[in-house]
């Protein structure tokens, strides 16, 4: 993982990127986290994504880091939509895709929580689904109630509010949007270190984090995999994939290189 070129100090400048499934590694070294860990000035990478997760949960791992993170790093968080929301774990995971920091070889960062729509997409119907799958238990006593309560899609079946439906309405109210303005401004001037926000959503203050508005505006394009479905009949792309096809991957790492040259001095092969 380390680039070879460059001498490891105690104080090596880090790319910090956390997020959701946006920021999972979908094209391999193709990915736009990739390509920015190629052209950076710094040596060492951190990369934590999973998908369906929530603001607060990204915020949060963010938080738990701070204190490792330099005045020379550069951190992007990459935000959901505010209507997501997270359910306790039984068992934590590892929530970091990738990492190459020495300080870090040995040290594991747990999560406890997992997204709504994480769980519920993979809730299990049947005894021996359940034997099967197994793989995403909430603490107790959470995992005594059903499914159903977790999953707002219901609501549109029959009409009635549950868990899923309340709390999303005050996770996305204006109140939440307020609030997430005020912490995310805040922290963005009070930290020391470069801090760059981005969201594939329109819910937060665009001048503060790159709103899906603003980064379709600066790449003059917001290309889905669903999108390329579309336009090649099928030939490539994917149906109801609503992540950025390998072209938008591209175009985004481009334009962050672009717009900070001194992170990202270092020659790109996609420049």
């Amino acid at each position: 993982m380390d680039k070879k070129d460059k001498k490891t100090t105690g104080t090596e400048q880090k790319l910090w990127i956390i997020g959701d499934s946006f920021t999972g590694l979908r094209y391999g070294k193709d990915s736009w986290q990739w390509y920015l860990y190629e052209a950076f000035a710094g040596k060492n990478v951190y990369i934590s994504s999973k998908g369906s997760r929530d603001i607060q949960t990204i915020f949060d791992i963010f938080l738990q880091n701070i204190h490792k993170i330099n005045p020379n790093d550069v951190v992007i968080l990459f935000l959901p939509s505010l209507i997501r929301f997270r359910l306790p774990l039984k068992t934590p995971y590892v929530d970091v895709e990738l990492c190459s920091c020495t300080h870090d070889a040995h040290h594991n960062p747990k999560c406890g929580f997992t997204g709504n729509e994480q769980f519920t997409s993979n809730i299990a119907t049947t005894a021996q689904e359940i034997e099967k799958q197994n793989n995403i238990t909430l603490e107790s006593p959470l995992d005594k109630l059903g499914f159903e309560v977790f999953d707002p899609q219901l609501y549109y079946k029959n009409n009635v509010l549950n868990f899923a439906n309340i709390t999303q309405m005050i996770n996305s109210s204006q109140a939440s949007v307020n609030n997430w303005n005020m912490i995310l401004k805040s922290i963005q001037l009070y930290v020391p270190f470069k801090l760059i926000y981005y969201s594939w959503a329109d819910e937060l203050d665009s001048s503060i984090v790159n709103t899906r508005d603003i980064i379709t505006k600066n790449l003059n394009m917001w290309i889905s995999l669903n999108d390329e479905y579309k336009s090649s009949n099928g030939q490539t792309g994917k149906n109801d994939d609503f992540h950025w096809s390998a072209k938008m991957d591209k175009a985004f790492a481009e334009h962050i290189i672009k717009k900070y040259p001194q992170y990202f001095g270092y020659e790109s092969k996609i420049l």
